[in-house]
């Protein structure tokens, strides 16, 4: 019997308890390492590198975004699978472009995981479902649209009303005041909308959404 070697990071403990949990019935797989940091995670695979790495995006020191090169360079024969609660058709791009191999939501099920972890380990990519689906209709609407334009990402209400407030200058403490929300959601609205434009920082973020029309 094959034995894939599996290591986590996520920065929420109990995310990784609840994995660890599912992957124990199945015998092929053996966690190797949790990690709640890319410090942690880098520091780790110096020493143990997995098969495969379940990678969470949003760590509290670096991005998945931003790590991912770093574990590339640290361990190039370990297979990335994303999951996350991340459900963009930009990021997947984004994440599959850097070098990933899989992106699949927190939500899927047990057995779908299973599947994802062993089609990653045997050399395929695999995608959920749902946003693969998304992921062509894009590339449908990107032929459509001339070279030089980006195809604009949907916004739901409340993330344009926070990004009217970040060019405004406002702080993620003054927006989340104004919005009557708290200053954990405000940041999240913030995150997602970083994620969305596939930036690194606020600058970024202001830069790409005038270049595209999101704000004048």
């Amino acid at each position: 019997m094959r034995i894939i070697n599996i290591a986590i990071v996520d920065d929420h403990p109990l995310i990784i308890s609840g994995l660890v949990a599912i992957l124990r019935p199945y015998n092929q797989i053996v966690v190797g390492g949790t990690y709640t940091s890319a410090a942690g995670l880098l520091e780790g695979l110096k020493s143990t590198p997995p098969d495969v790495l379940l990678l969470d995006i949003l760590l509290p020191d670096i991005s998945g975004k931003e790590l991912v090169p770093a574990i590339r360079e640290l361990c190039p024969e370990t297979r990335i699978l994303v999951l996350t609660s991340l459900d963009m058709p930009s990021m997947v791009s984004s994440m599959l472009r850097r070098g990933c191999s899989g992106y699949l939501l927190k939500g899927a099920p047990s057995h779908t995981l299973i599947d994802a972890i062993e089609i990653v380990f045997d050399g395929g990519q695999y995608i959920e479902p749902k946003l693969k689906e998304q992921l062509f209709q894009n590339f449908l609407k990107f032929k459509e649209h001339p070279k030089n334009q980006m195809v604009i990402p949907e916004l739901t209400q409340r993330e344009k009303e926070v990004l009217t407030l970040i060019a405004a200058e406002y702080t993620t403490r003054e927006i989340a005041s104004k919005l009557f929300i708290s200053y954990y959601t405000a940041e999240n609205h913030r995150n997602n909308l970083i994620q969305k434009l596939d930036v690194k920082n606020t600058a970024g973020l202001i830069k790409v959404a005038i270049q595209i029309g999101l704000i004048k």
